[in-house]
């Protein structure tokens, strides 16, 4: 499983108090609803679902530990990594061809 340095680095010196959102993208042969389930068993709240059976959580950063341990994860990374949606492009962030 991918575990990006961001998640490495709140894994090892966790914040107490302090909550980050996180990505967690399931496994090709995960059942969301139970990567779901399995994450908030570990503290999480699931904020919303994401394209393909992918979830968008908070997690307190004490507990980010025990949702890298989640069965059916492909790879845990930070929601700042998610890329720019089309609510958040500009002009500048669109090519055009000629």
């Amino acid at each position: 499983m991918y575990v990006s340095r961001a998640v490495e680095s709140i894994r090892s010196d966790p914040i107490e108090g302090e909550s980050i959102g996180l990505v967690l993208e399931t496994a090709p042969d995960a059942d969301p609803d139970a990567v779901a389930a399995a994450a908030e068993a570990a503290g999480a709240t699931v904020d919303r679902r994401l394209q393909f059976d992918d979830l968008a959580v908070t997690v307190p950063q004490l507990a980010v530990d025990d949702i890298c341990a989640v069965d059916g994860l492909a790879a845990v990374q930070t929601t700042d990594a998610i890329s720019i949606t089309h609510e958040d492009a500009t002009d500048e962030d669109v090519e055009f061809d000629d």
